[in-house]
């Protein structure tokens, strides 16, 4: 039996002093409503009306349940209230989790912007290069590069762009630069997330692997974009995460006419959740700043 609905029909019975008037005031018929109260009944193994042709009297136990039922029905409607009105208002606490070379580069500086449209919201950013499960992390959202496998997770695309090979201007006046990706075998490559095989489109428009080599390896976004701007090699990296140095000449790209099309950007929240409005915010923020 669902014990809601007959704490509910038994409470507008009450309410309504008959049957027939309760069943209209939540949308249903008499002989519902009066089955539902004697399933209730039968369960409590006791009589909560005493019933008459002209009205229902309540017994002592169904007075007691009477006033317990409808301050718990009035306390559940008042949450249901507060709650709505909380994911209609921009505020509360949002906790997301993003790479560390996207909050740095496009998260965090962005931030002031977003606090002076949404002053009541307080942002608990985390960065991570692993992949998270939202959920059991407790993150309401996240930034994920890459794929999407996780079919409990929902992906909005922030962007999507060419890989880029470049190098620093010192670099290059030392080393020459590579005019197909064959050349980088002559090259001190910095070798990252993208492994010791970058690919590249083919003359014929396929694609190409070239084993690249190198002495310096780093698996941090941020510190590869580094090294290749002091002029440690070529690197090899997403169009977003290169592109205030290439904007301002520290770094110079190389094989444009080669280059692929780079994974996806993402913002990913769990399945099957309505988003409270302080949420919706941040994730239409970024879509916001990515498409910059």
């Amino acid at each position: 039996m669902n014990k809601f609905a007959a704490f509910q029909s038994f409470v507008a019975a009450c309410e309504q002093g008959s049957f027939t008037a309760a069943a209209k005031k939540l949308g249903t018929s008499a002989s519902t409503v009066t089955k539902t109260i004697s399933r209730l009944e039968d369960e409590l193994r006791v009589r909560l009306f005493n019933r008459t042709t002209r009205q229902l009297v309540l017994t002592e136990q169904g007075q007691e349940l009477f006033e317990r039922a409808q301050g718990i029905l009035q306390d559940l409607a008042d949450a249901e209230l507060r709650i709505h009105a909380a994911n209609k208002t921009v505020q509360g606490t949002v906790r997301i989790v993003v790479p560390n070379l996207f909050g740095r580069l496009s998260l965090v500086p962005a931030l002031g912007e977003f606090f002076e449209r949404y002053p009541d919201v307080n942002l608990q950013v985390h960065f991570s290069d692993r992949p998270t499960d939202l959920i059991e992390s407790g993150f309401d959202l996240g930034v994920h590069t890459g794929q999407l496998e996780d079919s409990s997770t929902i992906r909005r695309l922030l962007t999507q762009g060419p890989v880029i090979t470049a190098a620093a201007p010192s670099y290059l006046e030392r080393h020459g630069t590579p005019k197909k990706p064959e050349d980088l075998l002559r090259h001190n490559c910095i070798h990252g997330r993208f492994g010791f095989e970058w690919t590249f489109k083919s003359e014929q428009e396929g694609r190409q692997r070239v084993r690249i080599a190198g002495n310096l390896a780093v698996y941090n976004g941020d510190a590869l974009r580094e090294a290749a701007v002091k002029g440690l090699g070529i690197v090899h990296s997403s169009w977003w995460a290169l592109k205030d140095d290439l904007q301002s000449g520290r770094l110079i790209p190389v094989l444009e006419e080669y280059k692929t099309e780079g994974p996806p950007v993402s913002v990913i929240f769990p399945a099957g959740r309505h988003l409270p409005a302080r949420v919706r915010a941040v994730v239409d923020y970024l879509v916001e700043i990515t498409a910059q």
